[in-house]
């Protein structure tokens, strides 16, 4: 599944100029753990986010000292973010009662490392939603080279 990782397509995508007011509207997600801080496009299977690495994120002060990166951790964190905001914006699930948690990470490869001033590309794919258990597809990019990609499943709860 991680190589299929081109399925992404703008040109079925709604643009839209979201910013992150209008983000937290539809995640629960709080700084500094909301990571998404902007959606260029999305459908009803596809979205397209992005974060900008601010340098006083908090992660990058002890990863590493004097030669910071994003962790991984943090990279699939905004890929789940991005799925979690994809099912939100397309009613999969009433914000009001309940909000889909990380319920596994089936496959993960990280290609190469981010560092503070990049800004991330995310792209996230709904690939299959039975009942409560939602199944996604996930890239992460700088410019057209990949970082992390990343397929994971998410379950709804309650509130």
């Amino acid at each position: 599944m991680l190589e299929r990782h081109v399925f992404m397509t703008e040109n079925t995508m709604k643009p839209v100029d979201m910013t992150i007011d209008n983000i937290l509207e539809y995640l629960p997600h709080r700084p500094p753990m909301l990571m998404l801080d902007k959606v260029v496009a999305y459908n009803e299977t596809d979205i397209h986010a992005q974060i900008t690495l601010s340098e006083d994120a908090f992660y990058f002060q002890g990863h590493f000292p004097n030669n910071p990166m994003m962790p991984g951790v943090m990279i699939v964190e905004a890929i789940a973010q991005a799925g979690a905001l994809l099912a939100a914006l397309n009613n999969k699930f009433d914000r009001n009662t309940s909000l889909l948690a990380f319920a596994g990470i089936d496959k993960a490869k990280f290609k190469r490392s981010v560092y503070p001033n990049e800004t991330l590309c995310v792209f996230v794919k709904l690939v299959k939603q039975r009942s409560i258990l939602y199944k996604f597809e996930g890239v992460a990019k700088r410019g057209d080279k990949i970082i992390a990609l990343v397929d994971f499943s998410a379950t709804k709860i309650s509130k």
